[in-house]
Parts: C-alpha cells; sequence; structure tokens
C-alpha cells in the first residue's frame, strides 16, 4: 500500500464519517447536504493530502505519534481559522450577522471569545484525527507487507 492510497482511504474516511455524523443530527438532511459538502470536501482534500504526506514518513518509518498529532491540530487549526476570517470579513462588510456595525474594539472581542476558541477545538478535532489515522495507517502498512 503506497501513500497516495493511504491518503486517499483516509480523506474518504473523514467525508464519510462527518457527512454521515451531520446529515444523522439533521432533522432534515437534504437541507443540511449541500452545506456540508461545502465544508467537508475541501477537509477532506486537506486530510488526504497531508495524509499522504504523513504516510511517506510512516512507510520509511521515521513518522510518530506525536508528529501526526501535532500535524493534524496545526492544519485543522489553520483551516478553521481561515473560515473564520472569510466569515467575519463578509459579516463586517455585509447587512447582517453578529458584527453588523460593530467597531474594532467588538470584533476583537468575538475573535477572542468566540472564533478564537472555536479554531483551538477544530485543532483538538484535528489531532484526535492524526492519532486515530496513525493507528489506522500503522495498521494498514503492516496488514499490507
Amino acid at each position: 500500500m503506497n501513500n497516495r492510497h493511504i491518503g486517499l482511504t483516509n480523506g474518504i474516511i473523514t467525508l464519510v464519517v462527518w457527512l454521515s455524523t451531520g446529515m444523522l443530527l439533521a432533522s432534515e438532511w437534504w437541507g443540511v447536504l449541500p452545506a456540508m459538502l461545502f465544508v467537508l470536501v475541501p477537509i477532506s482534500v486537506l486530510v488526504s493530502y497531508r495524509s499522504s504526506v504523513l504516510a511517506k514518513f510512516l512507510i520509511e518509518g521515521k513518522a510518530t505519534l506525536k508528529l501526526y498529532a501535532i500535524d493534524g491540530f496545526k492544519w485543522a487549526f489553520i483551516a478553521s481559522v481561515i473560515f473564520w476570517f472569510l466569515s467575519i470579513s463578509s459579516e463586517v462588510m455585509a447587512a447582517g450577522g453578529p458584527l453588523l456595525g460593530a467597531n474594532w474594539w467588538q470584533v476583537v472581542k468575538y475573535i477572542l471569545t468566540i472564533s478564537l476558541p472555536v479554531s483551538l477545538v477544530v485543532g483538538l478535532i484535528g489531532s484526535v484525527h492524526g492519532v486515530v489515522f496513525f493507528y489506522l495507517n500503522s495498521w494498514q502498512i503492516t496488514a499490507n507487507k
């Protein structure tokens, strides 16, 4: 099993698990499906890419659990910050949202009390994903030798 297969598998697993979770929790799954796909497809592509990069190290025996956990946290945090930046900028400039007519201090307070803590939680979820994928990928590589 090469690193691209591992990356593709991890991306598909991420898409299916989170899409299934979102659809099961929604009262009307057909309404939430487009929004979930809009968010989850880029995330799954990122997971697939990073997993293929890390799988190369895992195949060579250079990867550690700590590397997977830190990489998962880092990239999930970065993706979350990008999401919040795009949503805050549209809320500040558009007519609507909690930041309509907000001054600079209110935007900073929103970032420190909502955006940053949520991004840290998303980073922790990414770290857990990294740990799960470390063990899953180690098992896949061992089983296919």
